[in-house]
Parts: structure tokens; C-alpha cells; sequence
């Protein structure tokens, strides 16, 4: 080996790199992201987890029971209901990740030494689902102990709806459909225009009498109905092979992924424009689009159980509202109407990117 060589060769990268800075920033930026959003992201306890409680008596040791939750800091008393029904209506809008039933006759059975709550779980989330029924578990132990006596004075009958067999694919599924949209939508569609910037044949478009609205439509049309067939192949899977039930409508599942297709399709766009290469745009579509999409969109990972500060950054990326539509749709048979507001953020997001992206093809010199 001819050193000589080795180096001339090193000098001739380097100054290649150099010559790039975005790149060169990208690298030392994706580990540093990648270890904060891995390290808060993924949380395998909880820390003021939403639940309900419904008392059916307000007596003394109702109260006390329902003291202790509202004071461990595992769990966070969102709402006090009245019957339920208000609590089925709760759980099916995801509020809370679980509701606690203190019924009547509790403090008479407290009184025997043979006293049973009901605990009742969101399952669409499988591994949240058990943290919390272990979490309660420990607590009513506690508050059994404290009662008097060695001996357990109240047993929890646990309840799983949404996900009867408790089975984690129910909610990776969803997740796994965001990353297959993701890597047509996104990435397709940024090394496409990406490419033609490299080629320069943006440069020759301008010759033409295309407009930029139809350049952008005219490129993204191919890849929509690409991701449409892969998106209801996803579905078809998900369904047939992954035995995830669809209470909901097909109708329901296509509509909301039409939407967060082209949402996913105007980022990587845009991206492409900004990055102006193909490496410099796939690496940015894997921090913007990939790592969100599996790690804060709440398909493994439950937002709620994020820092503060790591559930506000959630709102600018798409998958978190498509996979609540997804969970919803799929596991509980929702319509997307009832959650408006996650089809709402779908809607804005797309409307502000597609500006975005008019804005910056202008800068191509395109009418």
C-alpha cells in the first residue's frame, strides 16, 4: 500500500466535505438527535398516566382509595365520572389509558376483608396497557397493606378492552403501515427531485412552458398512486395475515391515508428542494420522517409518558395524528369525524407544506 497515495486520496475527501457543510453538520447533528430522542422516547415506566375514576359511593374508604391514586405519581386523575357510559365514551376517545370502578358496595366488602375494584384498560396499546394494570396492582397492594394485615384486603378485576388478547402487533401494525407510506411518500419522492436538481434538468425545464405547479404535480402523481397500492396492501396484511380486526370502515382507513400520504409526500418534496442532492435528502428524511415516525408518533411508545417538552415537538409531524386515526379506526371502529382534530392537524400540515413547496419550486426559476 502506497501511502502517498492513501493520502492524496484522504486530502482530495476531505476537502469534498468540506465543500459540503450541510452534510458535514448533518453528521455530527443525527447522533447527537438520535440519542436524545431514543433516550426520552423510550420509557418502559410511567409518570402520570392519565386514567378516570368512577365512584359509585362516596364513602370514607372510597375516597381514601381514590386519594391514593390521585396522589401516586404514576398516575394523573383526569376525570371523575358520573356512570358508565361517560367512561366507555372516555376510553373510545383515548382521554384516559385506563378508569378505575370503586363500586357501591366496596366499604362493606373492605369491611369483610374481601373487597374487588374493576380495572379497565386501553388495549390498543398493548405494553402501555400492562405497565398499567402492574402499576395499580403494586398500588392497591399498598393500599391493602395499609389497610391492616398482611393478607390482601382488595383484589383488582381487570378488564382489556379494544385488545381482549392483550397482544402487542395490535398497535405495532398501525406503525409499521406509517413507515411504509413513510419510505414511499418521503423518500421516494425526495430522491426523484433530488435527482433531477443533480442532473440539471430543472435547468432545461425552465425552457419549457411547465409551470412549477404542474412539475410538482406531475412528479408527485406516479408515487401517490404507488403509495396508495403499497398502503392497501399494508392493510390487506394487516388484516388477513396479522388477524388485526377493522371495526371500522375500509372507506374510513383509505380516506385518512390518502391524506397522510400527500402530507408525507409535500415533505419529502420540500426536502429535496432544501437538501438540492440525493444523500443530503435521504439523510433528512430519515430525521424528519423515519425516527419520528417510529419513535414519536405513539405506535411503540406512548406520547403521554413523554417529557413535556418531547410531547410539544410531537405536533409538527404527521404520523402521531395518522397513527391515533389508525388505532382508532382499526381497534375501536371509530370514524375519523370523532377525531376531527387529528384529521384537523393532517389537513394544516399539508396545507402549510404544499405553500412551502410552491414557494420554494419558484426558486427554480419555474413560472
Amino acid at each position: 500500500m502506497r501511502w502517498r497515495n492513501v493520502r492524496a486520496m484522504a486530502r482530495k475527501e476531505t476537502r469534498h466535505l468540506l465543500r459540503d457543510p450541510r452534510s458535514l453538520a448533518l453528521m455530527f447533528l443525527m447522533p447527537t438527535i438520535m440519542l436524545f430522542l431514543y433516550g426520552y422516547a423510550i420509557r418502559l415506566d410511567i409518570m402520570a398516566a392519565p386514567i378516570g375514576i368512577l365512584q359509585e359511593s362516596s364513602d370514607a374508604a372510597s375516597n381514601e382509595l381514590g386519594a391514593h391514586f390521585a396522589s401516586s405519581r404514576a398516575f394523573q386523575v383526569v376525570a371523575h365520572y358520573r356512570d358508565r357510559h361517560q367512561l366507555a365514551a372516555s376510553i373510545q376517545r383515548g382521554q384516559v389509558w385506563a378508569a378505575i370502578v370503586i363500586p357501591r358496595d366496596y366499604a362493606r366488602d373492605l369491611s369483610r376483608g374481601a373487597a374487588v375494584i374493576q380495572l379497565i384498560l386501553d388495549g390498543t396499546d398493548a405494553n402501555t396497557a400492562r405497565i398499567v394494570r402492574n402499576y395499580v396492582l403494586a398500588l392497591v397492594g399498598g393500599v391493602a397493606l395499609s389497610v391492616g394485615g398482611a393478607a390482601p384486603h382488595i383484589e383488582v378485576d381487570a378488564r382489556t378492552w379494544f385488545n381482549e388478547s392483550n397482544e402487542s402487533r395490535y398497535a405495532i401494525v398501525p406503525g409499521v403501515i406509517v413507515l411504509v407510506m413513510s419510505v414511499v411518500g418521503a423518500l421516494m419522492t425526495a430522491l426523484t427531485i433530488a435527482r433531477e436538481i443533480e442532473l440539471g434538468n430543472i435547468l432545461m425545464l425552465r425552457t419549457t412552458p411547465l409551470t412549477r405547479s404542474e412539475f410538482l404535480v406531475g412528479k408527485l402523481v406516479p408515487y401517490f398512486f404507488v403509495g396508495m397500492i403499497d398502503v392497501l396492501g399494508a392493510i390487506a396484511a394487516a388484516i388477513f395475515i396479522f388477524d388485526i380486526p377493522l371495526r371500522g370502515s375500509v372507506a374510513a382507513i383509505t380516506s385518512v391515508s390518502m391524506l397522510f400520504l400527500l402530507v408525507v409526500m409535500c415533505q419529502g418534496a420540500l426536502l429535496s428542494l432544501v437538501a438540492g442532492n440525493q444523500m443530503l435528502a435521504s439523510q433528512l428524511v430519515q430525521i424528519t420522517t423515519f425516527l419520528p415516525s417510529f419513535l414519536l408518533s405513539g405506535a411503540i411508545y406512548a406520547i403521554a409518558n413523554m417529557p413535556l417538552w418531547l410531547q410539544y415537538a410531537t405536533v409538527v409531524f404527521p404520523a402521531r395524528y395518522f397513527v391515533a386515526l389508525a388505532k382508532g379506526i382499526f381497534l375501536k371502529g371509530i370514524s375519523p369525524l370523532t377525531l376531527w382534530p387529528a384529521v384537523a392537524a393532517l389537513a394544516l400540515l399539508l396545507l402549510v407544506l404544499a405553500t412551502l413547496l410552491y414557494r420554494r419550486a419558484g426558486r427554480l426559476g419555474l413560472a
